[in-house]
C-alpha cells in the first residue's frame, strides 16, 4: 500500500493519506506511471512504495540496488508521485546528466526540468530567469556545480534532494553536507555503499541523518569486528530504516547465468605508433610544443590503456588529426608507395 503525504492549508500540518488500491496495480503501476507507456518490475513497484513510505516518515533514505535494476528510473517516478511537492534538486555526474533528461522525459513527461550546467554567466542566466518566483519542478545538475554554486541554491528550499553516485558524499570534507541548505528529505543512490569500509558509510549516514550519526570514532569502535555475525546483524538493523538493496539474482530468478565474449581486435596504425612512443618514452613526440597538458609516462601501464582505449585521450593525437587536409596528403602516399620495391 502507498502511503501520501499531505500538508493542509490550514495549519500546514501533514497528514498521512493511502492512495486507493486501485491505483496501485500489482503489475503495472499507479495511473501515473501507466499514463507514461511505461511499465514498472514488480521489485520497483515495491522500491516505489518504500520510497513514498520513507518519505512520509521522514526518513532520509539510501537506495542501494545493483547496478542495471533501475534506481533511476524509481528515483524519477518517485519525484513524479511528489508532483506538487518540488521543487526538487537532483545532483548527479556531468556524464549522466543526458540519460537523467531522457528518462525525465519518458518517465515524468509533465514535469519542467531545467538542467543547470554551463559556464559561469550562463548558470547567472538561468538563476535569473527561473528561480524568482521558481518556475521548475526539478533542478538537474552535476555534483560541482552543486558545491560551487551552493551559496546561490540553498536559498531554494528543496523538497528533496537527489544525489547519484553518492560515494562522492563518503568524503568528510564534502562543503554539500556543510552547505546549510535547506532540504525537507534526501535520497542517495549507490550501488556499492559499503566497501567493506566503516568510515565511507560513516560519511553516508552523517549526511542523511548528522544528529544521529555524529561520532565517527564512537562508531568505528562500535563495529570493530564486523566479521562477528552479532556485528553484522547489528549493523543490518542500524541500516534497515535507511537503506534499500536488491541484487539482480534476488530479484530476477530466471535470468540466465553471466557470460563473456573476448573479441581480440588489432590496434589501428595510430594506436601502434603511440604504443611504440609510450614504450621507448619518446617524451618529444608524446608531448606538444605549446605546452598544455604533457604526459609523463610515470604509469607506463595506465599510458598503454589509454592508448588501447583511444590515441586521442594523448592531446598531441588529437592535434595532429585535426590538421586541415591540403588535398596532397592521398598523393604523398601514392607516390610514396610507388617507390616501395616489389619483391
Amino acid at each position: 500500500m502507498i502511503i501520501k503525504r499531505m500538508r493542509t492549508k490550514q495549519d500546514g500540518n501533514l497528514k498521512l493519506q493511502r492512495l486507493k488500491p486501485q491505483n496501485l496495480h500489482e503489475r503495472k503501476g499507479p495511473d501515473f506511471v501507466t499514463s507514461t507507456g511505461g511499465t514498472l518490475h514488480l521489485y520497483q513497484l515495491e522500491g516505489l512504495n518504500w520510497l513514498r513510505f520513507s518519505w512520509a516518515q521522514g526518513t532520509d533514505t539510501i537506495l542501494a540496488d545493483e547496478m542495471g535494476l533501475g534506481k533511476t528510473i524509481q528515483t524519477i517516478v518517485f519525484l513524479y508521485s511528489l508532483f506538487k511537492e518540488g521543487p526538487f534538486l537532483v545532483s548527479a555526474p556531468l556524464s549522466t546528466i543526458i540519460n537523467w533528461e531522457r528518462e525525465f522525459e519518458m518517465w515524468a513527461p509533465d514535469f519542467y526540468v531545467v538542467t543547470y550546467t554551463g559556464d559561469k554567466d550562463s548558470r547567472a542566466i538561468i538563476r535569473e530567469n527561473e528561480e524568482a518566483p521558481i518556475k521548475f519542478h526539478v533542478l538537474l545538475t552535476s555534483y560541482e556545480l552543486v558545491t560551487i554554486d551552493q551559496t546561490a541554491l540553498k536559498s531554494i528550499d528543496w523538497a528533496c534532494l537527489v544525489v547519484d553516485e553518492a560515494h562522492r558524499l563518503k568524503n568528510n570534507q564534502s562543503k554539500v553536507s556543510k552547505g546549510g541548505a535547506s532540504i525537507d528529505h534526501k535520497l542517495l543512490l549507490t550501488g556499492t555503499p559499503l566497501q567493506n569500509n566503516l568510515e565511507e558509510l560513516f560519511h553516508l549516514l552523517n549526511f542523511l541523518t548528522p544528529n544521529r550519526f555524529n561520532n565517527l570514532d564512537g562508531f568505528l569502535e562500535e563495529f570493530a569486528d564486523i566479521s562477528k555475525e552479532d556485528q553484522i546483524k547489528k549493523l543490518h538493523d542500524l541500516l534497515g530504516p535507511h537503506m534499500l538493496r536488491r541484487l539482480k539474482a534476488d530479484v530476477f530468478k530466471n535470468m540466465p547465468a553471466k557470460t563473456e565474449l573476448i573479441v581480440r581486435v588489432e590496434l589501428s596504425p595510430m594506436q601502434k605508433k603511440y604504443y611504440k612512443l609510450i614504450l621507448t618514452k619518446n617524451f618529444e613526440a608524446l608531448n606538444s610544443k605549446g605546452g598544455g597538458n604533457q604526459v609523463s609516462l610515470l604509469n607506463i601501464m595506465m599510458d598503454l590503456k589509454k592508448c588501447c582505449n583511444h590515441p586521442y585521450l594523448f592531446p598531441v593525437a588529437s592535434m595532429v588529426s585535426t590538421k586541415p587536409w591540403t588535398g596532397t596528403r592521398a598523393g604523398s602516399e601514392n607516390e610514396e608507395r610507388k617507390k616501395r620495391p616489389k619483391y
